[in-house]
């Protein structure tokens, strides 16, 4: 049986630092070389990236455009794959990637599928205290890993760790450059009501690579505010409560502090318990999950930055979504 024809897709920008270790595992791929291709779709790059994209044999295409979904939509439209897998310049994929995904088309209903999105072992303290982060916000946004890939895409199979039939993404993309974040929400939403099914599968892995300071996670997170309140604008049932309420969290937090301060005292005392209590349960958390005690120090600063961060973001969006840079 011949194996389907895979376009791999990877988005990047100034990338050269972490490239390399992802092209050397696509590079070992369990997989027919001339069965799969990479396309690089470089947004702009001022350092090596484009030299050593080509040195491990990948195709190069370009985008003026700096964002992921800019990234996606150029190499997308290059792609020669029956199937197009896209994935992040810091991820590692896991030898049998390919091999294990394209059984699930087979199916002839399923048109994409993703799974685990692993940290690495070595990365840092912060890094991890990142990945227990991700690992239980999906069960505050309602992304529990069922088998609607829809919702697991928000949690652990993002865009870093998908593969899609193409002929059900030309109907979908090019997907909308002016979300900055959340695109692959959006066009996870749109393969759904086509009819098609979308599946988390646990053998489809790869390692993704974490944000390594607070400075850097705060504008991850920012990010995810507003592109989430610019997909919700779009469709409004890619909101739910638990989005919303995050993203008023900055507004209630000053508001609670206000009530205390002019009219009802205890309040303070009640907020200052609770905080009290999210710092330990949210150390108590990191602690059993890693059993490192240094993540679990960070874990409390990685939850506080997580909801300051889509909060600002989300409220930013909301009050004046013209002006954000693209």
């Amino acid at each position: 049986m011949t194996l389907p024809f895979v376009s791999i897709v990877i988005p990047v920008r100034n990338s050269e630092a972490i490239l390399g270790e992802c092209l050397r595992s696509l590079k070992k791929l369990d997989y027919p070389p001339d069965r799969y291709e990479i396309i690089i779709a470089d947004s702009v790059s001022t350092d090596r990236t484009r030299e050593i994209a080509r040195d491990y044999g990948a195709r190069v295409v370009s985008t003026e455009k700096r964002s992921v979904c800019a990234g996606r939509n150029v190499g997308f439209s290059t792609a020669k794959g029956e199937l197009v897998a896209f994935s992040d310049a810091d991820c590692v994929m896991a030898p049998d990637w390919l091999k294990n995904a394209v059984k699930y088309f087979a199916d002839e209903r399923v048109a994409g599928i993703g799974g685990p999105n692993l940290v690495p072992g070595d990365d840092p303290p912060f890094s991890q205290a990142v990945d227990v982060q991700f690992a239980y916000a999906r069960h505050l946004i309602g992304a529990a890993p069922v088998r609607v890939m829809s919702r697991v895409i928000e949690s652990r199979a993002h865009g870093s760790n998908v593969i899609y039939r193409k002929n059900v993404l030309d109907r979908v993309m090019p997907m909308c450059e002016s979300l900055i974040e959340g695109e692959d929400v959006e066009m996870n939403n749109r393969i759904v009501k086509l009819g098609y099914k979308l599946l988390y599968v646990p053998d489809v892995v790869v390692w993704h690579k974490r944000r390594t300071t607070p400075r850097k996670w705060f504008r991850q997170m920012y990010g995810y505010g507003i592109g989430r309140y610019l997909v919700g604008k779009r469709d409004p049932f890619a909101l739910n409560l638990s989005h919303l309420i995050g993203g008023l969290i900055i507004p209630l937090f000053l508001v609670t502090i206000l009530v205390g301060l002019l009219w009802i005292p205890i309040v303070l005392s009640v907020l200052g318990a609770l905080i009290i209590i999210f710092l330990a349960a949210a150390f108590g958390l990191a602690l059993a999950d890693k059993k490192q005690f240094q993540v679990a120090l960070w874990f409390p600063v990685v939850a506080g930055l997580a909801a300051a961060g889509w909060s600002i973001g989300f409220l930013r969006a909301w009050w004046n979504p013209k002006t954000l840079k693209r």
